[in-house]
């Protein structure tokens, strides 16, 4: 039997759970495709339990392979970042980065990975035509290698959005192969029907000079309802949110907090923090436990919960490690121009260009966040008003129909009419 046109399957390994960006970008798009008039299908890890669009969007927890594993760690992980967590400050930044690459030169010891052998059997058994659409939009570089390898892939269009940086993508869950070699693999093995994406356009020129071939530049899918215009809060409510992790800067937090203690109330959403975290991350989490001013979420939230946390906040405080970042793009960050939030956010990458001077504070390299954000707080009633004002163009071109007709007028060469 031929499947029925307009199929539209978004496979997401990291969508494990009914929290997180996974699970925003995963149903924003489903819900743009429904209401193109093509037939959205979820493909999500084997742990999600949750319901898409009130269960009007079918989903398939099928997906046993992983994404973005650098977090995760057995025993001798947690051992070694746990003592390492309780050396001196000095000594423990010393030691972190070390027992990071070790961990990912590890890495490449793995097998095959089996995320295309999972997506080729439920592909198969869905009967897809050529035109329909698989859309892969977080992904690692193993993750690609095992769509590249997998026997008996069906034949339909690959749509591929690379949204981490080149160098994140060789350290962290690699290929076998270096990355140049990868992509020209995948574009060997699946032809015209492999198509390329980036969602900031100076990460898909990165890809394009890396790989030679051709990258295009897709919006963001931000969904979020604008915020009514109020006043800031006295004092200001400063957030962090996103997760207790090294790259998102975490650990420079207390400084930052400490910096301007008494000019601002301050909530940071870590989640949960093991003995498996980053040796600087769990000091940190100790230091913030320990302050009177901070209120600390230490587990995941909903999406109602997560937005009306946003919707509370007069500034993110974003000291996210700039060099790491990049070009990629930030998911909290985009949220936040689009809802009229003013940022704090690392200097000389997208973060700094997408929200602009007018929008935001960038701190410096190798200087410390609280410097950045007491700037950002004495500027606080400017950067608010043009954040305000820059809300609805940001909406209009970082959605999910935008980026759903990006993806489609990429492929067919057009952009389709619903």
């Amino acid at each position: 039997m031929t499947a029925p046109a307009g199929r539209f399957v978004i496979a997401d390994p990291g969508l494990n759970g009914p929290l997180g960006h996974h699970l925003s970008y995963s149903q924003a798009v489903a819900e743009a495709a429904q209401r193109a008039g093509l037939q959205p299908l979820v493909l999500a890890g084997r742990g999600f339990t949750g319901r898409l669009q009130g269960g009007r969007i079918p989903v398939q927890a099928v997906l046993g392979a992983s994404y973005q594993t650098a977090g995760g760690g057995g025993l001798a992980r947690r051992l070694a970042f746990g003592l390492a967590a309780r050396l001196p400050a000095p000594l423990a930044g010393l030691v972190a980065p070390p027992l990071r690459e070790l961990r990912r030169r590890l890495r490449r010891g793995d097998a095959v990975d089996p995320l295309g052998a999972e997506l080729a059997r439920a592909l198969a058994a869905l009967d897809p035509a050529p035109d329909d659409r698989l859309l892969l939009h977080s992904v690692s570089g193993a993750n690609l290698h095992g769509v590249a390898m997998a026997p008996g892939f069906p034949s339909m269009q690959l749509l591929v959005v690379l949204r981490r940086m080149p160098a994140e993508m060789e350290a962290d869950d690699p290929a076998p192969e270096p990355l140049p070699g990868l992509l020209r693999r995948l574009e060997a093995r699946f032809g015209p029907a492999l198509h390329l994406f980036a969602d900031t356009e100076p990460l898909a020129a990165q890809f394009a000079a890396l790989s030679g071939l051709p990258v295009r530049p897709v919006p963001l899918p931000v969904e979020v309802p604008p915020l009514a215009p109020r006043p800031i809060g006295q004092p200001p409510h400063v957030v962090f949110a996103g997760g207790a992790r090294a790259e998102k800067g975490y650990a420079a937090l207390p400084q930052a907090i400490a910096a301007v203690a008494g000019r601002a109330r301050f909530t940071v959403q870590s989640g949960p923090v093991g003995s498996e975290a980053d040796p600087l991350v769990q000091r940190a989490h100790r230091a913030l436990r320990a302050r009177a001013d901070v209120t600390l979420i230490e587990q995941a939230l909903d999406p109602a919960d997560y937005a009306a946390l946003l919707a509370e906040a007069d500034l993110l405080l974003l000291p996210y490690d700039g060099p790491t970042y990049g070009a990629r793009s930030s998911g909290i960050l985009a949220e936040a121009l689009a809802l009229g939030l003013p940022a704090v956010v690392p200097a000389g990458c997208w973060m700094e260009q997408a929200a602009g001077p007018d929008r935001a504070v960038a701190i410096p390299a190798g200087t410390p966040a609280g410097r950045a954000l007491a700037a950002a707080l004495d500027r606080l009633p400017g950067l608010t008003r043009a954040a305000q004002q820059g809300a609805p163009a940001w909406r209009a071109r970082h959605n999910a129909d935008s980026l759903l007709q990006a993806l489609l007028g990429r492929v067919n060469g057009a952009t389709p009419s619903p």
